[in-house]
């Protein structure tokens, strides 16, 4: 428990992502693993998009890519492992073929229907979470989540030519 900078709110850090959050019980997803602080912020971040149809074309896929990317949960789950290589190629399209956002779910579903490698070891730090996202003025939340996006999506650098091999196979 850390207490926030106004003294008031006991914070928590995420094991997952390692950003802070208010301490509190509660539910978590199912194998993506976070505090139930980190949970309940991201459910508000998911808000925010979800109240402006701007936001949510603009960032919503960005968004949920990165937690998937921040919270991998048990590596030795068959969930958790397609979840992290589904979320890195969904941003590998966006970052690095520059693909529109609303054109990548249709390539996750054909993806997840597949076999995957085991990840490599999970990132011990993220420079940026959704903490930092939540915590900045609505005016720059589609700057912050693709700041966000990208740190994610640069910490499982060692999924970047293993992702590329995977989508030339599907003729991507």
């Amino acid at each position: 428990m850390i207490p926030d900078s106004f003294g008031n709110i006991p914070l928590q850090k995420c094991f997952g992502c390692g950003g802070l959050f208010p301490e509190e019980s509660g539910p978590t997803h199912k194998y993506m693993l976070s505090t139930a602080g980190c949970w309940s912020s991201y459910g508000d971040l998911l808000a925010r998009e979800y109240e402006s149809p701007v936001l949510f074309g603009a960032v919503y896929r960005l968004t949920v890519d990165a937690y998937a990317l921040q919270h991998p949960g048990d590596i030795g789950d068959r969930r958790a492992i397609q979840s992290v290589w589904v979320h890195y190629a969904a941003l590998y399209l966006a970052f690095e073929q520059k693909r529109p956002l609303a054109d990548i779910p249709p390539v996750m579903q054909k993806l997840a229907g597949g076999s995957f490698l085991p990840l490599p070891t999970i990132p011990a730090l993220f420079e940026v979470t959704h903490a930092d996202v939540i915590a900045g003025p609505v005016a720059s939340h589609a700057v912050l989540v693709r700041d966000w996006a990208q740190c994610a999506y640069h910490a499982w650098n060692a999924l970047h030519q293993p992702t590329k091999d995977l989508l030339n196979r599907i003729g991507l």
